[in-house]
């Protein structure tokens, strides 16, 4: 059942949206008025699709918006807004607004709208079982959509969950790629088995062979008991090759191999292995291009290319930023009553933002708010009051920002000396390879960038 509630003064817009809805979309439609919300009516109901006329309000737009938004953040929400003045959808993305619709609303418009919203609705039908059991396998780590591309994505999930071929997710580093994978494998017939995650780019280049395919006892020097490696660790399960464009040449070709046989030869062993594993691969390159310059297999990248699926940059899908932070403050504020409210000029720095590291950044940005409660963030003890001026910054988060921006320029200037080359700019930096990637991964730079 999908619930909608109309907030308007008056009951036209309810009675049209009442008859206009046909009978077998399974909709119940609420009706209050902008005074509940005022004053934080708790029984107020947590709709799936939230319609909020701003004629004739009792409040300032911005606190209406932000005390719904802080009520029932999931929810997807469309503005219908006088003739004058005019808003436009921008100004609204902090407070989860996806659709602005002006007046009047003739029959025609009003047809229109009615179309939309059981597009909306069709989707909460399919994407409600599928994010609860999302949840439930995967705990906390929960994949927020409300923007239309990954809400697309996530109606894609059950139909890649169900066939057995090889997925490559593309997309920039921090995007969620391998949230998006363990959900497919979470969502599958194989969620009962192990998934097991290789980050081929933190792997040392010698090491990588081994690492995938194990090896048998004696096969070089040090090589005591056998060891058998992550491919035979996934078997009966999932194989997620995350940054799969840095594997060596030579291992690519070893990965081709076990993909069309599933099969392999573990290091110093002459018997082939089988196994049953499904391969998911990520990348934040463009393969297509890799392969032109050669530093790509094009026989792997077709192998792997069977099913695409590109995430796009947080800076292409503003309309997740505030559902993204809502949940992380969930994940972190550990319980806090009265939970933290962030200021609105935050929100719209971090709207205005293009985010490097997209996700990844975003939660490590609220987690940084989070730690200075008297900066940014205020305890609020009424939903719709202003939020306490900023005070003076603590010496540890002034220390921890002047020490990132030194951070980021140092690998930034490191990693255009050596031209994008990690074992070289790892070496020239004391750093393990593996340390370095994840220094890299924190502060969202790419290492491809650099590169000739």
């Amino acid at each position: 059942m999908c619930e909608i509630l109309v907030i308007a003064n008056g009951d036209s817009l309810t009675n049209s949206l009442s008859q206009g809805l046909p009978g077998n979309t399974h909709c119940q439609v609420f009706a209050t008025t902008d005074a509940a919300v005022r004053v934080g009516d708790k029984n107020l109901p947590k709709p799936h699709l939230l319609i909020v006329d701003l004629e004739s309000m009792s409040q300032p737009v911005d606190q209406l918006l932000e005390g719904l938004n802080r009520i029932n953040p999931d929810a997807n929400v469309i503005v219908i807004q006088p003739t004058r003045p005019s808003y436009r959808i921008e100004e609204f993305l902090p407070y989860g607004v996806d659709e602005v619709i002006s007046r009047p609303i003739d029959e025609k418009q009003m047809c229109q709208t009615i179309d939309r919203l059981l597009c909306r609705i069709n989707a909460f039908d399919r994407l409600r079982p599928l994010e609860e059991k999302l949840r439930k396998e995967m705990g906390r780590s929960q994949i927020v959509a409300k923007s239309r591309s990954m809400q697309e994505i996530m109606q894609r999930l059950p139909q890649l969950a169900a066939s057995t071929s090889t997925v490559l997710i593309s997309g920039e580093t921090g995007t969620g790629k391998e949230l998006i994978a363990r959900a497919i494998h979470y969502l599958g017939s194989r969620s009962g088995q192990p998934f097991i995650t290789v980050d081929c780019g933190a792997l040392p280049e010698h090491l990588v062979e081994n690492e995938l395919f194990g090896h048998a006892r004696g096969a070089y020097t040090d090589a005591g008991a056998p060891f058998k490696g992550l491919v035979q660790e996934a078997d009966g399960g999932t194989l997620f090759l995350d940054e799969v464009e840095a594997l060596p040449l030579a291992v690519q070709s070893k990965l081709l191999r076990f993909l069309q046989e599933r099969q392999y030869k573990p290091l110093g062993q002459v018997k082939y292995i089988a196994v049953d594993v499904r391969v998911v691969a990520a990348t934040n390159l463009d393969l297509a291009k890799a392969v032109e310059k050669k530093t790509f297999r094009e026989d792997l990248y077709y192998r792997l290319n069977v099913i695409r699926l590109h995430i796009p940059p947080l800076s292409k899908r503003k309309a997740d930023i505030t559902a993204l932070v809502h949940h992380f403050m969930q994940r972190y504020a550990d319980g806090a009553e009265p939970p933290p409210v962030i200021q609105e000029e935050t929100k719209r720095d971090w709207l205005a933002y293009h985010w490097p590291g997209n996700v990844r950044e975003l939660e490590n940005r609220v987690q940084e708010w989070l730690s200075m409660a008297h900066d940014d963030l205020g305890h609020d003890d009424s939903s719709f009051s202003d939020a306490a001026p900023k005070t003076i910054r603590t010496l540890s988060a002034v220390r921890n920002e002047t020490l990132e921006h030194c951070d980021r320029a140092y690998l930034q200037n490191l990693l255009t000396h050596t031209k994008g080359n990690l074992s070289a700019a790892a070496r020239l930096s004391g750093m393990h390879r593996k340390s370095l990637g994840e220094l890299l991964k924190k502060y969202g730079i790419q290492a491809h960038n650099y590169r000739e």
